[in-house]
């Protein structure tokens, strides 16, 4: 379920800098959590060293 982009509630330049690490670390937090479901389904072999970091 891929989302795309949303509109932030203010313009961007009025965001302080704890507000935009917020969103790039929910962003990150969110793509691992996309790969880590996605590589089982895909077949990506466990000894492979970014399902290892994604899977644990």
């Amino acid at each position: 379920m891929a989302r795309g982009p949303r509109k932030t509630a203010r313009p961007i330049a009025s965001l302080s800098l704890g507000d935009l690490e917020a969103m790039a670390s929910n962003a990150i937090s969110r793509w691992i959590v996309l790969q880590s479901e996605k590589l089982p389904r895909a077949g990506w072999p466990p000894e492979d060293p970014i399902a290892s970091f994604l899977l644990g």
